[in-house]
């Protein structure tokens, strides 16, 4: 739809609407859509009874797609949770220009016919103005969090268009989303320039280098600093993930290049598996194979420390891997004290129960982390895999399976937002002793990374 049929909506004569009369008023305790009181009839919701199906708890469970918009701009109650969860997930069932079309009729609402000049003000003052006030909200919301230069750019230019010409004329606070829009034009796509993930300019700690610079083995290098640039490897990554790359399983799509931040930490992640099994298998004398993995489990145990449970799985998953586990004569060269930290570590990473023992541990620190993604991955093909994306036998938008996913996807950007801080969480583990800003490449070059 153009600009110029909305324009064109101003000057219409104003419709009948579908009121919502007080018994049928909308109610979730959870949701924050709460039961209203006794309203005059021109008050009440404009969606149909069966454009929205609510489970037994009174919370959303499926509607159409302007119903859903309603729902996030009632007049009489927001809910910021289930706007957010529907921010997150609408590229599931729609896209960025249906969505805007649809919060532009949203804001130009039109009152039912018939009413005196006293209800008229009413309607405006009560429902008109706080409705333009919610759309304002959700779409200052939608370019903070959720917008991508790459899906929504012509979008942005129609949304410009709008706010200048059009909300311009009826609310006083869209200099505020023209400058945001502004923002968003000029720059880059990078998830650190995002509202989610602070902006926090840290200097990285001096590293630690080798004793002897011009012959470097893997072994040389201090487990605690290897620990350091997986972490810096992994919480760039992670920090740049976009909510819509957990959607729809697009990580498991070849064709899909929607989620190319979670391919990349799982390619990683699967290279530093195999790396650490094809590491110990080259080393033909034993003693030296228990050396390598005593420093492999070393450098696990400095990722716990520094929280960074993606690279500590992944070199788990290489000392557990089938190849590695049966060199009987190897583990036993292996010192008591490596084998029971070792152990610890598996009992961390216990995927029994759903990872259940991690998932504690997990929630129980304090931030920074980079949490494990395949955890994240699972429960949201669970999630993709168990539930419709339409209700049975209905048209209506599964929209409980999508504020699921919202729920990972929430859990997964609390993490984000403090990706920045991981640089200097390890000077609270051990003090550095040597410094030099050449360590990064000094890893590349021995080929330990």
């Amino acid at each position: 739809m153009l600009l110029s049929d909305f324009s064109a909506n101003l000057a219409q004569p104003p419709g009948d609407a579908v009121g919502i009369s007080s018994s049928n008023s909308v109610n979730s305790a959870d949701q924050g859509i709460s039961q209203t009181e006794e309203r005059p009839w021109y008050l009440g919701y404009d969606y149909k009874s069966d454009e929205v199906v609510f489970t037994a708890g009174a919370n959303v469970k499926g509607d159409t797609l302007p119903a859903l918009v309603e729902l996030c701009t009632l007049h009489d109650a927001f809910d910021s949770t289930f706007a957010s969860n529907f921010l997150l997930t609408y590229r599931s069932f729609t896209t960025s220009d249906e969505l805007m079309n649809l919060l532009f009729e949203r804001f130009l609402v039109q009152p039912p016919s018939g009413l005196m000049a006293e209800e008229l003000s009413i309607w405006r003052q009560r429902k008109q103005t706080p409705i333009q006030l919610r759309v304002f909200n959700i779409m200052e919301q939608w370019l903070e969090s959720v917008y991508q230069e790459a899906d929504d750019a012509d979008v942005l230019v129609k949304l410009r268009e709008f706010v200048a010409s059009i909300m311009s004329a009826h609310l006083d606070s869209t200099l505020l989303l023209l400058k945001l829009i502004e923002k968003r034009e000029k720059e880059l796509t990078d998830a650190t320039l995002r509202k989610l993930v602070r902006n926090i300019k840290q200097e990285a700690p001096p590293s630690i280098l080798p004793k002897n610079l011009h012959s470097v083995e893997f072994l040389d290098i201090d487990a605690l600093e290897f620990a350091r640039q997986l972490t810096i490897m992994d919480s760039q990554l992670y920090c740049k993930i976009m909510p819509v790359e957990w959607l729809s399983k697009a990580w498991s799509n070849k064709e899909n290049s929607r989620s190319v931040n979670i391919k990349m930490m799982i390619e990683i992640s699967n290279h530093l598996t195999h790396w650490v099994i094809e590491l110990i298998l080259q080393e033909k004398d034993a003693r030296k194979r228990g050396h390598l993995i005593r420093h492999f489990v070393s450098i696990a145990e400095k990722c716990m420390n520094l929280n960074n449970y993606n690279s500590l799985m992944a070199i788990l998953a290489g000392l557990n891997s089938a190849p590695i586990h049966r060199l009987k004569r190897t583990w036993e060269l292996v010192p008591a004290r490596t084998n029971s930290t070792l152990e610890v570590l598996k009992n961390r990473m216990n995927p029994t129960r759903n990872f259940s023992t991690y998932r504690e541990g997990l929630h129980s620190i304090d931030p920074p982390c980079v949490p494990f993604l395949g955890v994240y991955l699972t429960d949201l093909t669970f999630i993709d895999d168990g539930n419709p994306d339409k209700l049975p036998k209905t048209d209506l938008i599964n929209f409980s399976k999508y504020s699921k996913c919202a729920d990972v996807i929430s859990e997964i950007q609390q993490y984000q937002s403090f990706c920045s801080d991981l640089y200097n969480m390890s000077l609270y583990i051990e003090p550095r002793e040597r410094e030099d800003e050449k360590i990064g490449l000094l890893l590349h070059e021995s080929g330990s990374l």
